[in-house]
């Protein structure tokens, strides 16, 4: 997908083709100095696409570094989430950027997911009531996913066939009792952090027993890779 951005950004450059090959295999870890990428046609086209491609592979490749040291930081008992956080009109990118290293997505958009947050709660007359309307209406095997803010919003979902419950701004001993009262009334769903966690504190929540964490960091705050293009005479 990468690739296929790139060379749609590079203009032909009349009879000549411009050809892109990545010299590294997408997802992998690499030293400094390392040549990823080549180009191989006109200079000036070339240097057309130059600063754009940059661009695009620095951010992808932040994107995908930072991905890999939250999920090494949460060991893999717990998946590391992206959100939809993401730069406008780079979202089909960035997730797939965080898909190559192993990382994990949450939702794409509004129509692949039912998310509940607390001002759909709170339009509804409440998380219990929220969940039930989301789940009377859904598409069959359309996830459900509720955000609560406190153990009494939790429990009172206990009952409900939802396919996770996001813990939102919870510290990790909260998190440990979440976990103790979703195994005690026997529910199913499973259970995410999110809220201001960060690489230096999402082993506790990992250790808390959340089996899912939700980090926008991962697309919002990156740092982009430094990158260089450098021509070489054919």
């Amino acid at each position: 997908l990468v690739l296929e951005e790139l060379d749609a950004l590079i203009p032909d450059a009349g009879a000549a083709q411009v050809t892109l090959s990545l010299s590294v295999p997408e997802g992998s870890t690499v030293e400094p100095g390392t040549v990823i990428a080549r180009y191989e046609g006109p200079t000036a086209a070339i240097l057309q696409a130059e600063r754009v491609s940059l661009n695009l592979l620095q951010r992808l490749s932040g994107t995908a570094t930072t991905a890999v040291r939250y999920q090494a930081a949460a060991g893999n008992a717990c998946k590391v989430l992206d959100t939809r956080k993401t730069t406008p009109g780079l979202r089909q990118l960035e997730k797939y950027a965080i898909r190559t290293t192993g990382g994990h997505n949450h939702r794409m958009g509004l129509w692949d997911a039912i998310l509940i947050k607390e001002n759909h709660a709170r339009a509804a007359g409440g998380v219990r009531q929220a969940a039930l309307t989301a789940l009377d209406r859904r598409s069959p095997e359309t996830p459900v996913i509720v955000e609560v803010t406190s153990l009494p919003e939790l429990e009172s979902l206990c009952d409900l066939p939802l396919t996770r419950v996001l813990l939102d701004n919870f510290i990790p001993a909260d998190i440990e009792r979440a976990v103790t009262m979703r195994n005690a009334c026997r529910s199913g769903f499973a259970l995410e952090a999110s809220g201001g966690i960060t690489l230096e504190t999402i082993g506790a929540y990992a250790k808390a027993g959340a089996e899912y964490i939700s980090v926008g960091a991962l697309t919002h705050s990156v740092k982009a890779l430094d990158l260089s293009l450098l021509l070489e005479d054919a």
